[in-house]
């Protein structure tokens, strides 16, 4: 899939602000709200890190995050992620566009360590956020139905009944959640893509930051704070 490249600004960090704020990624609060949520149930479904810090965002009137601004390159910047930890001196690359004459980054990397700051639900490309909803929707699905053989033990219930129940409950819940927000939580997923193209990754639609993240870890690199990943 061909995408369009954000702007690149490369340079020594200077004048680094780093200040508390919450941030609503989407234009509209409520479907921010509701799309975090989804993030949130998902992630749970798996036991993914952050599932409880995703709640927590979507319960707010945004997701708290530390904004900054900062100079690079002469240039202001600025932007927010759940942890902005680059310094003042660092040699990093934002990514982003240009609004009313300010660059809004929507991701920041460390090229020497192969590290990135990346805007908060934006940890996969477009091929691998699809697969990532369909598997966590299939294991709700799964878990509705656990769920409900677990708490149903009357023997007078005919199984055909059991089935339908379940059924009718996932697909339900999972319409008015991932469906209805599918536009939404694609988003994310385009901007990740674009960062990937802007940056000249290779195969920015199959970008799994939390997986190669994961794996650096366990070659060695050292534990990085949430919304930092290597890449």
């Amino acid at each position: 899939m061909l995408h369009s490249h954000y702007e690149i600004v490369e340079g020594v960090v200077d004048n680094l602000v780093v200040f508390d704020d919450d941030v609503n990624y989407l234009a509209n609060a409520d479907q921010h709200s509701r799309t975090a949520g989804i993030v949130s149930v998902l992630q749970a479904a798996v036991g993914a890190p952050g599932a409880v810090h995703s709640a927590q965002a979507a319960s707010d009137s945004g997701d708290p995050v530390e904004a900054f601004t900062m100079d690079l390159g002469g240039q202001p910047i600025q932007g927010s992620f759940w942890k902005t930890t680059f310094k003042n001196g660092d040699h990093v690359k934002a990514i982003g566009s240009r609004v009313d004459g300010v660059f809004n980054a929507v991701a920041v990397t460390s090229p020497a360590d192969r590290v990135i700051w990346m805007q908060p639900h934006c940890e996969r490309g477009v091929i691998e956020q699809r697969k990532y909803l369909i598997r966590n929707s299939l294991i709700f699905v799964l878990v509705v139905f656990a769920g409900l053989a677990f708490l149903v033990k009357d023997k007078n219930i005919e199984f055909w009944f059991y089935l339908v129940s379940a059924t009718s409950l996932s697909i339900t819940i999972l319409f008015f959640t991932v469906v209805l927000s599918w536009k939404d939580l694609m988003t994310f997923a385009h901007c990740m893509s674009r960062v990937g193209a802007s940056l000249a990754l290779e195969s920015p639609d199959n970008i799994n930051l939390v997986r190669s993240t994961r794996k650096m870890i366990k070659s060695g690199k050292p534990e990085l704070p949430m919304g930092v990943y290597y890449y």
